[in-house]
Parts: C-alpha cells; structure tokens; sequence
C-alpha cells in the first residue's frame, strides 16, 4: 500500500511539473508573438521564423539580395532607429523582397531612409516587392526622403515598388510619418507603384495618423501611388486614413492626380474599396523650400486622383469621405471630386458619402458647398457643419457589421482601433 502511495505521489508530480511547463512556455509565446485577440490562429510551433532584435539586423534583412519566398521574419521587440544611419545605395536600392515580415504587434521608430542619387527608382523599407507579405506592425516617424532634383523616384513607406504575385499588407498602423518622391511612376503612404497586370496587392486593416506624402509631380495617393499595368488591382479593406497628399504641379493647366487612397487608377486595372473613412488634405506641409507651393492644383478627389478604368473594374463599398478638396488657384477649383478627380467612367458606388468637405471659391475663401465639381461626387450628408452623432452611427453600424475593430469617438466618428 505504502509503494502504491509513492507511485500516486510521483504521477502527480509529474502531472504538475508538465503543466507548469505548458503554462510557462504559452507566457512566453504570448509575450514574444503578441497577446492581440485578433481572431488569428494559434502559433504553429516550427513556423515562427527568425527573430529580429537591433536596428541592424532589420536593416540587414530589409536590404538583403537574395530574399526568397520561404523567408519569414518577425520582430523581437520594437525598434528604435535613432542615430542610426540606413545606408541606401546602387547596391540595395531595387532589391526585392520576396518573403513574410510578421512585425509581431511591434513598433519601429524614428527612422529616415534618405535616397541621395536620381539614379536609384525605388525608396521605401523594401524596395520592391514581389509576392511579400507585411502585417501586425507600426511605423512611427518613419520617413523616406527624395533627391528633388530627379524626375523617376518612386517612393513608398514599405514598398516603392511591387511588380508581381499576391502582395498582403494587414493591421498597419502609420504615425506620424512621410513619404516624398519625384517621379510620374507614382508616389504613396504605403506603395508607390503597382507594376505588371499579374500583380494583386490586398490592404486590409490599415490606420493612418497625420500621413503626408509628397509627390514632386503627377500621381500621388494617401496609400497607393499608382496601378500603372491595365490588369494590376488593388483591393482596400477596413481603411482609416488622415492625412496630407500633394503633388507639386506649377503650370496652372497642370495635372495633379491627387487622391486620398490612390493617385491613378489605369485603363483595365482593378480598384475595390470596402469599409473606409478618408479624411485628407490636399496641401503641402512637408517639403518647407519656399519653391515648393501650398496647395495641389487640379484633379483632386477624396479616393481617386483619377480613375481610367471601366466602372465594373472599380467599386467602393461603404466609404466616408471629409477634408478638404481645396486646390492652388482659382481655375482649376471645381476640377475635384469627392470620389474622383477625373475619371474617364464613374466608379460603382454603394453607400459612398461625404459631409463637410472644403472647396475652393472665388478669390481664395473657403466654400462648403458643392457647386460644378467636374470629378464624380459620392452622396452628401452635410455640407456645412459636420456630420450629427445620427449621422454617424448610421454609418457606424455599417462599419462595424463588417469588422468589429471599428470603433467610435466621443463625436460619433468612426475609427480602427487596431
């Protein structure tokens, strides 16, 4: 009986220690790979990939020559960029990044990638991407910086460029930072440009804070520059976007192509948006030269600077539009739209508004309403004041029917709070 005893003692023991070892080893697979509950699956032990810790060792990994589908990275811990130098050069400048960053819930910080060279197309954390994956990360001051003085810099917070296979982007958080280029190849928050008719890029999740982005030409959009090949296409889902777009156009007949999600969306390209609030201005508050003006000039529009793509190609589904459509002179004030600043079709609409949005008038003043936009106009709320706590939750209810990670602020706008 006595030996039957110890046996029971020792099972026991044994029991507790695995279970202690269990509830240990989740602690830390939640400290290192985040505690969101964002309805993604349980850790697949083996599939974590390779930890980044430094500043170094993210620049390493970002500028790589030889990134390969299989490549799946995540960050350690956040990361703090100051005082460290990102070298851009003929070396890395079109690398192309082919793999999966999980950034993990974590931040990076403070960093400035500097292109000097007017011979270098592509600025952004990766270059190029080609069938790349991005999710779970925030960009607090991160900026990317262009020679002025060239002509074909595209320019993109994570990609300057992405020129094939299924590129994902997801649960992004943008704070306080900037991207600035130079070239009619497009110029965006996120991605510059989407090459090649093959080429899908999906934006799902994405919050940004007090983004500017800076075109010194043509084609400049909050988060994507330009879908440049007829059958490229890009899909928006759950948006919340605030911020600066500007292109720098001097000619007064000159064309901006300005649009607080995308700059251009080409003959036979595919654009969808789902779920959205865009709250953007198209002014300049970033580049400070005084050769640089204040306001973009014509072809402004609340989604789409311009959309060249048949009407069945591009849909918009529950969006919300504000800020402002103000444009440089006088001229070209009614050359805007609340859905696009030109279009060659009208894109398909469904539940697509806009309230308090400001327009140009005559001599310069600031007019709330709607006159002889040429571009296409979604539904009017308010024109005025801004929108009632009704209004809102009208909306709201929509937003939230779809993601619950749409919430409300103390005024009834509706946010991602991701």
């Amino acid at each position: 009986m006595k030996k039957q005893k110890i046996k029971i003692i020792f099972i026991l023991i044994t029991l507790n220690i695995i279970f202690s070892m269990g509830m240990t080893f989740a602690y830390w697979a939640s400290s290192v790979f985040g505690n969101q509950d964002d309805g993604s699956s349980a850790i697949d032990i083996g599939f974590w990939g390779i930890p980044i810790y430094t500043a170094q060792e993210f620049y390493d990994f970002a500028t790589k020559t030889n990134s390969v589908a299989t490549d799946l990275y995540y960050l350690h811990n956040d990361i703090d960029f100051t005082g460290f130098t990102w070298t851009y050069n003929a070396s890395n400048y079109n690398v192309t990044f082919r793999g999966t960053l999980n950034g993990n819930g974590k931040k990076l910080s403070n960093l400035t990638i500097t292109n000097n060279s007017t011979s270098y197309l592509y600025n952004g954390i990766f270059p190029r991407g080609n069938g790349a994956s991005v999710y779970d990360l925030t960009l607090e001051n991160v900026n990317t910086i262009t020679n002025l003085s060239g002509t074909s810099q595209r320019s993109g917070l994570l990609f300057g460029n992405v020129w094939g296979g299924t590129n994902n982007i997801s649960n992004i958080k943008v704070i306080d930072s900037s991207s600035q280029g130079n070239s009619t190849n497009g110029v965006g928050g996120l991605v510059g440009n989407v090459q090649n008719s093959t080429t899908i890029l999906n934006l799902s999740q994405i919050k940004a804070t007090n983004l500017r982005v800076f075109n010194d030409t043509s084609y400049v959009g909050g988060l994507v520059g330009r879908i440049a090949t007829s059958g490229g296409r890009v899909n928006m889902t759950d948006i919340d976007f605030e911020g600066d777009v500007y292109a720098n156009i001097v000619t007064n007949t000159g064309a901006s192509y300005a649009g607080g999600l995308i700059g251009f969306v080409r003959s036979g390209a595919i654009f969808s948006v789902e779920r959205a609030v865009v709250e953007a201005t198209f002014q300049n508050t970033l580049v400070t030269a005084s050769n640089y003006l204040v306001y973009s000039n014509r072809y402004l529009g609340g989604i789409m600077g311009y959309n060249a793509s048949a009407t069945a190609n591009v849909t918009l589904n529950t969006v919300y539009v504000t800020g402002s459509l103000y444009t440089r002179i006088d001229t070209t004030r009614n050359d805007v739209g609340t859905v696009s600043g030109r279009d060659a079709t009208q894109a398909s609409l469904t539940n697509v508004y806009h309230a308090y949005v400001a327009y140009r008038s005559v001599g310069g003043g600031v007019n709330y309403t709607a006159t002889t936009q040429t571009g296409q106009m979604s539904t009017l709320v308010s024109a005025s004041t801004p929108p009632s706590q009704a209004q809102y939750d009208t909306f709201y209810a929509w937003l939230v029917a779809g993601n619950p990670f749409w919430q409300q602020d103390l005024n009834g706008r509706p946010f991602l709070d991701i």
